[in-house]
């Protein structure tokens, strides 16, 4: 009963849901491409409709994935190495590209499905659309997984991760200067002597004592 409780409360932890989510559209999307490819080569078009929903559903499961990615990044970032750390950041901007892509391929198997309910002969550009970018989509996704791997599983290091396009920064131009602060060196320092006293000048009509 422990176990349970202890598995109900890692589920309130979104990089662990996250784990959890990811393989969706990645083996969901590959599962429904291929049941769509048999109705294609059977032309059944019960199998096309349905198979298309998966699509759909597999795809759009990206919104969340990216989700609870973002919302456990800073919880990851922390418990990792630099070398992880360097990899997480590259995860994340792959994931956030990859997303895009499968928004795309929702949106392109959504409009195949009305047209095969509107047209029972379907349109075959469609049809060859949807599977493109369930490719490009499950490239992507592998691609965005290798990174992910590499947070955790050092065996499969293989070489320096890439630097994070977020960190290259554009440099200065040099029409612009940069505003350049007084270094200390220049800053006048008071002086160790001490100061001489001045002597008073007497006020208009005395004579100075002797």
């Amino acid at each position: 009963m422990n176990e349970f409780r202890d598995v109900l409360d890692t589920l309130k932890q979104p990089e662990y849901v996250h784990v959890l989510l990811h393989p969706i559209p990645i083996y969901g999307l590959a599962t429904s491409l291929a049941f769509y490819l048999a109705g294609l080569a059977l032309k059944s078009r019960a199998t096309q409709i349905v198979a298309l929903g998966f699509v759909i559903l597999t795809s759009a499961s990206g919104w969340l994935v990216q989700h609870y990615g973002e919302e456990g990044f800073d919880r990851v970032e922390t418990m990792v190495t630099e070398k992880q750390k360097a990899w997480l950041k590259v995860h994340e901007e792959r994931g956030e590209r990859t997303v895009w892509m499968l928004y795309g391929t929702a949106a392109i198997a959504a409009l195949t499905l009305v047209t095969s309910v509107l047209f029972p002969k379907g349109l075959s550009f469609l049809a060859s659309a949807t599977v493109l970018a369930c490719l490009a989509s499950l490239f992507l996704g592998l691609w965005t997984s290798h990174a992910g791997g590499q947070i955790r599983h050092k065996e499969f290091y293989q070489g320096p991760p890439p630097e994070p396009e977020s960190k290259a920064r554009p440099a200065r131009s040099a029409s612009q200067p940069a505003e350049r602060a007084v270094p200390p060196s220049q800053t006048p320092e008071p002086s160790s002597e001490p100061a001489l006293p001045q002597p008073e000048t007497p006020p208009a009509g005395e004579k100075p004592a002797p």
